[in-house]
């Protein structure tokens, strides 16, 4: 594989200068530069997108027809992996929509209903007006060796430890709430939602998925009073790590199937617990979905397999 082929399984993600010209001399001689990036993300159901208003037929254990109330998750730490192992981070773009220099918030709600003032009334589960928060998309810089191969792109699903545990209102955007991240926190839990993704079964009550972190100890109010946070029990942050593969790269994106998710979930029935999965030990609808995340579940570590290979996959754009 020549020098452009390597760097060209991301160049549709990076734009990468120089590849396709005409060789040089000075092509062994070329310095790391700093590489404009945005990456797509696709958030599907099988083959059909996401998309609010729409019934889903056919899934889970027992082909539960559903529409969408929610579907958002953030990620940090987005990073390239080379084929030596080397981890690149990605300098998340600060003045980007739905985004700080630290975390991302994907949001696939396309459609609200806003109101005269501009206000968004409801979000998915009502109104054709697009929303404005709608979010596929995360951009960045990166800094690359020309000589590199990329191999694989890298990104963990969650907030970090110290901003999950901070006061959401005041928190920079898109962790505010009152704010961008309205819907996606839970005091109960001191911290955020790292995945947000609620269901509307037909013939049965809404059924939510919500992932992060659990067991944390310490209270919002001794937070408040300046206690520190401490490692929760259950972090349930993943790292989800994607081999690029031998797609057209100027047609990659990562894409994850709420399909893929819940297919081994009875969406029209809930066993005990809050309705559906919210991350709770003990809470039956969570095994199976977590086996599918490949996240450890009841104290042990999950033997669900790779989490790219079921739930996350690079595709087409």
């Amino acid at each position: 594989m020549n020098k452009c082929v390597g760097l060209g399984v991301v160049s549709g993600l990076l734009a990468l200068a120089g590849c396709g010209g005409s060789s040089s001399s000075s092509d062994t001689n070329q310095q790391s530069a700093e590489t404009q990036l945005s990456l797509p993300f696709k958030a599907v159901v099988g083959t059909e997108p996401v998309s609010c208003g729409t019934t889903f037929s056919g899934l889970g254990t027992s082909g539960t027809d559903v529409s969408f109330a929610d579907f958002r998750f953030f990620i940090h730490d987005l990073a390239l992996v080379t084929d030596q192992g080397e981890v690149i981070p990605v300098s998340l773009d600060a003045s980007a929509e739905g985004q700080n220099s630290n975390v991302a918030l994907l949001d696939f709600r396309d459609k609200a209903d806003v109101n005269d003032n501009g206000d968004l009334v409801d979000v998915c589960t009502a109104g054709t007006d697009d929303n404005p928060g709608f979010k596929d998309a995360v951009q960045g810089t990166v800094t690359l060796d020309p000589a590199v191969t990329i191999q694989s792109v890298q990104f963990t699903l969650g907030v970090p430890f110290d901003l999950n545990h901070a006061n959401p209102t005041s928190a920079e955007e898109p962790l505010r709430s009152p704010g961008q991240a309205a819907g996606m926190t839970w005091n109960w839990q001191n911290g955020y939602k790292f995945l947000a993704a609620d269901v509307l079964p037909v013939g049965a009550s809404r059924w939510n998925l919500h992932i992060g972190s659990t067991g944390c100890e310490v209270t919002p109010s001794e937070l408040e009073q300046g206690a520190e946070p401490e490692t929760c029990a259950n972090e349930n942050r993943l790292q989800v790590t994607l081999p690029v593969g031998g797609l057209d790269p100027e047609e990659l994106a990562i894409q994850i199937d709420y399909a893929a998710l819940v297919s081994g979930s009875n969406l029209g029935l809930d066993e005990g617990g809050a309705p559906g999965c919210m991350s709770f030990p003990g809470d039956p609808e969570c095994d199976a979905v977590f086996e599918r995340l490949a996240l450890p579940w009841g104290g042990e570590p999950n033997t669900g397999g790779n989490p790219n290979a079921m739930v996350f996959s690079i595709v087409e754009r």
